[in-house]
């Protein structure tokens, strides 16, 4: 398939990515590639099956835009699946040195995500204030689809203040793990919110209190 690419795009960068460009790949793995080329019109993923093997193509084209991706980061905490694809790839051929210099752009912004992550964190108790806000008073509390948007604004603002990232779907399987490795107490909370029913709202606010800080009593 990389062959195949380098034929069709011959001054593409091209970079394996996911499991099988981090090596922790397994026989059921499928297979993420990276086209980096400034002849694509627009940006796209696609899937295809190479030799029997699920394929997943992402075609960028260079011109990375560092104050988007900056925008992005902060929106976000910076899990922005694109870029963590560009990010993790291996590169594999990169004659212009295109994909090269994307990955050196987002070790700058991940460097700047680190210094700013008092922001971040601010950007996602934000969020989470305004979802606090639409499941009203504790009594009318039960709905779950709010509660697990919730749940995700805790733990990426939990993330972002430790510093820690969850690129990949191993990372996000080890949530948990990770959390009752570094903050017992939060974890507690979390597992009593799961699953999400009406009694979860309690532990998510006792959750979100010690991850941020304690709520307006209005609230």
């Amino acid at each position: 398939m990389l062959r195949r690419l380098a034929v069709a795009f011959p001054s593409a960068g091209l970079g394996i990515s996911g499991s099988v460009g981090l090596g922790t790949h397994n026989p059921l793995s499928d297979l993420d590639l990276l086209v980096v080329d400034a002849s694509f019109q627009r940006e796209m993923q696609f899937a295809t099956v190479s030799e029997g093997i699920r394929t997943a193509i992402l075609c960028l084209r260079p011109d990375f835009d560092g104050e988007r991706e900056r925008r992005w980061m902060l929106a976000t905490s910076g899990d922005v699946p694109m870029l963590v694809i560009v990010r993790i790839s291996f590169i594999a051929r990169d004659p212009d040195g295109v994909l090269g210099q994307m990955q050196r752009t987002l070790t700058r912004l991940e460097g700047e995500r680190l210094l700013r992550r008092d922001e971040l964190a601010t950007v996602r108790r934000g969020h989470a204030m305004e979802i606090i806000r639409r499941l009203g008073p504790a009594g009318s509390a039960g709905r779950p689809q709010l509660q697990m948007e919730l749940f995700a604004a805790i733990v990426d603002g939990w993330y972002v203040r430790q510093g820690l990232r969850r690129d990949t779907r191993q990372d996000g399987e080890r949530t948990f793990v990770t959390i009752a490795e570094r903050d017992a107490p939060l974890a507690a909370l979390l597992r009593q919110a799961v699953p999400m029913t009406h009694a979860s709202l309690e532990p998510l606010l006792r959750a979100f209190e010690h991850v941020y800080e304690p709520l307006d009593a209005s609230l």
